[in-house]
């Protein structure tokens, strides 16, 4: 083993995009007999989306290849006013060495979980690796007031190159 991996930070950012109305351009069906009808499902609106904290030290990790939890680490809070809610995440890539780009810890390496139940029903997320892809993780239908809590895993690899290690996760809401 080479050493410690000294910081590995972890930058929360949050997009949101909230629309008012769904454009019904977008949203056809097909109707076959008179009994169906076309539905135009509108999208969250009034969105309010809030990641705390907004960055993460996972502190100083051995190079070991084994993995360690950081439970309920990070908080996404969430409020709308009602219309569909879709809630996605993804993360920019490799945990990059600010000292060295070129030392880098793969994001594979890096995963999160979510076990939530609460009045919006449950919100169950295996462990899974982030990917630079956003995944939605929960989807509802009407106001939301909700708090939930993050879990994150981190294995780093051995004879990793000890230093600060960073990557930005980006939690939507739209």
């Amino acid at each position: 083993m080479k050493g410690h991996v000294m910081f590995i930070t972890v930058i929360a950012s949050v997009f949101l995009l909230g629309v008012v109305s769904a454009d019904t351009g977008n949203n056809t069906t097909n109707t076959t007999t008179s009994l169906n009808t076309t539905a135009v499902e509108p999208l969250a609106s009034g969105i309010q989306i809030s990641v705390t904290p907004t960055a993460l030290n996972l502190g100083t990790v051995d190079p070991d290849g084994l993995e360690r939890a950081y439970y309920s680490i990070t908080d996404v809070s969430i409020r709308t006013s009602g219309g569909i809610l879709r809630v996605s995440v993804r993360a920019s890539g490799d945990l990059i060495s600010i000292n060295n780009s070129s030392n880098r810890i793969p994001l594979l390496n890096l995963k999160y979980s979510i076990k939530y139940d609460g009045p919006y029903g449950p919100i169950d997320v295996p462990k899974r690796s982030f990917t630079t892809r956003y995944y939605t993780f929960w989807t509802y239908r009407g106001s939301v007031n909700i708090k939930i809590p993050v879990n994150y895993y981190l294995t780093v690899p051995p004879y990793t190159d000890p230093g600060t290690y960073r990557v930005t996760v980006t939690y939507r809401a739209l």
